[in-house]
């Protein structure tokens, strides 16, 4: 019997390896010469097609047999211009109600007094004084009293620059 061997299938993307090696059969690129040739030409014809000045057109010469008078100026209709001088606008502006309440913020709650504790630091190295509340089981921090809500909102917003965020603003309770 004759002994049959089996060879190892090649691994992929490995080239074929052949004892045959085929001269190197590139030719003169022609059509590569040929599309050079028409570029330069198209663009020769271009450059000289462009700069020749083209035929000049001589403007009539304008006859006029009989001048036309134009008529007047025709004078505005309305005069609002010289009223709106002196015309007086009245606007009332109803009065600001001011509220009966101070308001309060609210920057964080929290369940262990140890959290709130810190955050009433971050927020006194901002120089604002703030206070820890214990209502149930929670520890607020919260500043105030403010008289008005926009002292709060400026406080609140010198908070968010020191990326200090979430302060809540409503009435004192």
């Amino acid at each position: 019997m004759a002994k049959v061997t089996r060879r190892k299938p090649a691994k992929r993307g490995a080239k074929k390896r052949s004892n045959k090696r085929k001269p190197n059969q590139q030719g003169f690129p022609y059509i590569a010469c040929f599309f050079a040739l028409v570029l330069i030409a198209f663009i020769g014809y271009f450059v000289f097609a462009v700069d020749k000045p083209t035929a000049q057109v001589k403007p009539k010469k304008a006859t006029v047999k009989n001048e036309e008078v134009l008529p007047e100026k025709p004078q505005p209709q309305w005069d609002y211009v010289d009223i709106l001088k002196t015309k007086e606008v009245k606007v009332e502006i109803p009065e600001q109600q001011k509220s009966t309440q101070p308001y309060q913020m609210q920057c964080g709650s929290f369940r262990q007094q140890g959290d709130a504790e810190s955050l009433k630091a971050k927020i006194a190295f901002q120089g604002l004084e703030s206070q820890v509340k214990k209502t149930g089981n929670w520890y607020r921090v919260i500043l105030g009293p403010y008289e008005r809500k926009r002292l709060a909102e400026k406080q609140r917003h010198k908070l968010q620059r020191a990326k200090i965020n979430g302060c809540l603003i409503w009435f004192w309770r």
